[in-house]
């Protein structure tokens, strides 16, 4: 049983000693070990200790597929190493979802009726293929696509937010998206939450805050989506401070739509705020999110005719004034967004590999 002895065996850094002594987890993991490949979903939260590296002494050899679930970013920006290595050390793939698994087992179902070894080769075979592959298996990925700064900009309901998660599920983009973290901190704070809830913007400070926190932990190489920030010029010029500082330079992407389309849009479309994702006038018989089975709603902002319109004045009155402001800067590309979402990703793609 663990207690203080094993804690001091352990802190004294004799991990072979311990992994002989240790009574409790040891056991419950011995037939694991047996196993031809390994499904793990670790918490978002978890401290990485000394269960995370009895878990990469015993399982290391093993393949593992291992959902990062809809918290991934906090899990790779974790700062314990042990979950980092638990999830990528040996043969080991990231997924999203749990789908995302499912599919992937499905899709190769011969190789892993072949067993262990048959399963290594698998991964080890798409890692040599795509190095970046430790996040997600992304199959759009480009080696042009490093170290961009993508911004998405455009009216409510253009699809800003579906292209930039295309562009993480699908080609390997760190995502930013503001509005779940907004959501989240409006929960906490009930005058943001009250604010939100009417239309009206976030305070600078703390979209600041918050793109300041992600931005500056990511690798040089690693690229970056921003979906639908900034939305205020000292956002904007903040923004470019900060990017300048980090050595990148953004590509906005602006996603044009008219005022009605948009309206309507924004009035029709119901939310999954677990995955964070949305879903148009077109599916909006749905009651539950096919990804997470979740119940969709509509958020209260969009319930409120007069929220809309304060949404849709404040696109005109803070968000033209930013896209002018980088466009100015020979930074902005305008793409129609009345085409497939297919047909927008594509542009994008190809604007990006230039």
């Amino acid at each position: 049983i663990y207690g203080p002895s094993l804690k001091k065996i352990r802190n004294q850094g004799l991990f072979k000693r311990y992994l002989e002594e240790e009574k409790l987890l040891i056991p419950s993991i011995q037939s694991v070990k047996k196993v031809d490949f390994i499904i793990a979903k670790p918490d978002s939260h978890a401290s990485g200790g000394t269960t995370s590296e009895t878990t990469i002494a015993f399982f290391d050899n093993i393949p593992k597929l291992v959902i990062a679930g809809v918290h991934a970013e906090n899990l790779v920006n974790n700062d314990s190493t042990f979950i980092i290595r638990m999830m990528v050390g040996g043969p080991s793939l990231i997924f999203e979802k749990e789908v995302d698994v499912t599919n992937f087992v499905e899709n190769n179902l011969v190789t892993f009726k072949k067993g262990r070894q048959a399963i290594k080769k698998l991964i080890l075979k798409i890692k040599k293929r795509d190095p970046f592959v430790n996040d997600f298996p992304r199959p759009l990925h480009h080696i042009a696509f490093e170290g961009k700064t993508v911004i998405l900009l455009g009216r409510p309901g253009c699809g800003k937010g579906t292209q930039a998660k295309m562009l993480r599920g699908l080609a390997g983009f760190k995502y930013i998206g503001s509005g779940r973290e907004l959501r989240r901190l409006g929960a906490k704070i009930k005058i943001l939450g009250e604010s939100l809830a009417e239309g009206n913007l976030a305070p600078e400070i703390i979209i600041h805050f918050l793109l300041t926190n992600y931005l500056i932990h990511l690798e040089k190489f690693e690229p970056v989506v921003l979906d639908g920030t900034p939305r205020k010029i000292g956002e904007a010029k903040a923004l470019m401070e900060l990017l300048s500082i980090l050595g990148r330079t953004p590509q906005v992407f602006v996603i044009d739509i008219n005022k009605d389309l948009a309206e309507r849009r924004i009035a029709t479309r119901k939310n999954c705020d677990y995955c964070d994702i949305s879903f148009s006038e077109k599916q909006f018989n749905l009651t539950e999110c096919p990804e997470c089975k979740a119940k969709l709603k509509i958020r209260p902002e969009n319930l409120n005719k007069k929220s809309i319109q304060k949404i849709l004045k404040w696109h005109e009155t803070e968000v033209v004034p930013v896209i002018n402001y980088f466009d100015k800067r020979g930074l902005v590309k305008r793409i129609p967004g009345n085409k497939s979402r297919e047909a927008i990703f594509k542009h994008i793609l190809n604007h990006l590999k230039i």
